[in-house]
């Protein structure tokens, strides 16, 4: 039987093994969550609401800890994890306050003469969740906490190497008050998904992760007619348009980029930057990479850990040594270090052919590239000359300037002088190869719904 592992990636030693689920369980798993959804679908908001309220509660009072253990299973910084988890209890709460809102019914305009029509978002059942490492505890509650809301139950695939977070997730949810079933982590073999989306009683299922699990689980999602949200990668674009202080925002991009050890779907991964301030910009990012400190999840220095497994680390490595072969000029960086563990130092790579695997590719690490643009136009098309659509951000003094520019950038999430934003209050998701479906705020409250459309009319059978 395959496990489920906790390999510490500052150590490479293999921590913990937990035994996956056998295939012939899975009908017990969702006949729990069948029964589950209809006691919570008939609980009032207010019910799920205050479970959400206790979550956050526990989830905050716990952060240290939590954020202990995703060290351990996929090397984040302490004070990155530690902010995860507090985001957790931000969402949990946020959803608490705002959901009943956005779930009260649909008033329409009279239409064709009836007395009252409108639409109710009712929850449709359980629904599956296949999640990623890089966020163990974030990705789950940007899923999950919306869907508990609306009434839906969840079926939780956490990434393997995160099976201690991903159960401490349904444990604490248990703990609020949650009922058992509603919320269920499962040691899932990836070719088991079929097994769990064939069932009738499974209503749809979100991933996030790569292109190629994307494309499988839309596949099957098709084949049983069922509603799928896909948040995939990225290849974002930064386009530096103008700044007065070049240093300040070489070294706000580098940390963006390096946070995670550059393992973020919507990290900023092109700095694309006007040829006026390229020399200037480029040796301030230079300076900026060789100055992140790597370390271990727990040394209070360290700004960047180590990247999530052996084999994430050296496929970073490989693809930015393929890159120089093909032409790539590598100032700094890209190379595996010298210890125990999955570390290797942060690159800084200019260049790029557009396309290169490194151009026209996400490359899940901590490797920054900078592309020199001509004027604004340019930039627009190296940021356009991609395949994906997840964020896309614009720097400048000029913040109308900013607007226009990052408009026409092809993105699901387009900002100006900031990256990486996410909060439950508005949107998440991509377009293209990026995915498709939102997460967060009313669009994840309504992903999952019976969109359900009621008209009354008084009875009158008269000519």
């Amino acid at each position: 039987m395959s496990t489920f592992a906790v390999t510490n990636p500052n150590t490479g030693e293999v921590e913990k093994t937990f035994d996956s689920l056998p295939t012939e369980q899975i009908p017990g798993v969702i006949e729990t969550a069948d029964r589950a959804f209809h006691d919570w679908s008939s609980a009032s908001v207010e019910d799920r609401a205050a479970v959400l309220s206790r979550a956050a509660d526990i989830f905050e009072s716990r952060a240290e800890e939590l954020a202990h253990i995703i060290g351990r299973e996929m090397g984040k910084p302490l004070k990155q994890g530690i902010s995860e988890v507090k985001k957790v209890a931000y969402t949990a709460r946020w959803h608490s306050k705002n959901a009943a809102s956005f779930l009260e019914p649909t008033e329409l305009p009279e239409a064709q003469g009836a007395d009252r029509t409108y639409v109710k978002h009712d929850p449709l059942g359980a629904l599956l969740g296949i999640m990623p490492w890089n966020f163990p505890y974030n990705q789950i509650a940007r899923f999950t906490m919306p869907n508990l809301m609306v009434g839906n139950v969840i079926i939780m695939k956490q990434a393997a190497i995160c099976p201690e977070s991903s159960q401490k997730f349904q444990d604490i949810l248990e703990e609020a008050g949650l009922p058992k079933g509603a919320y269920t982590n499962v040691y899932l073999n990836s070719s088991d998904a079929e097994e769990v989306l064939k069932d009738f009683r499974v209503k749809g299922v979100s991933l996030t992760g790569s292109e190629t699990a994307g494309a499988s689980v839309a596949g099957l999602a098709a084949k049983y007619l069922k509603k799928s949200v896909l948040e995939l990668g990225g290849n974002d674009p930064a386009v530096v348009l103008d700044t007065d202080d070049v240093a300040a925002l070489a070294q706000k991009l580098v940390t963006l980029r390096t946070a995670n050890a550059g393992q973020v779907c919507t990290s900023p991964k092109r700095f694309i930057v006007l040829e006026n301030l390229y020399d200037e910009f480029l040796d301030a990012t230079k300076e900026a990479v060789e100055a992140v400190t790597v370390g271990a999840y727990d040394d209070p220095n360290t700004d960047m850990g180590p990247l999530s497994s052996e084999g994430a680390r050296d496929e970073v490595v490989d693809r930015i040594q393929q890159a120089v072969s093909d032409g790539a000029t590598l100032h700094t960086g890209g190379e595996k270090l010298d210890r125990d563990g999955w570390f290797m130092s942060p690159a800084l790579l200019t260049d790029i052919d557009l396309d290169s695997d490194l151009g026209c590719n996400e490359l899940f690490g901590p490797a920054v590239m900078v592309f020199k643009a001509q004027d604004e136009e340019d930039a627009l098309r190296i940021a356009n000359s991609t395949q994906y659509g997840l964020m896309a951000s614009v720097w400048t003094t000029h913040v109308e300037r900013g607007q226009q520019v990052a408009e026409r950038i092809n993105a699901g999430m387009t900002f100006v002088n900031t990256h990486m934003d996410s909060s439950p209050e508005f949107p998440f998701g991509g377009i293209n190869n990026s995915g498709y479906g939102r997460e967060n705020a009313q669009w994840a409250l309504r992903e999952f719904t019976n969109e359900r459309l009621v008209r009354l009319n008084k009875q009158n059978l008269g000519g």
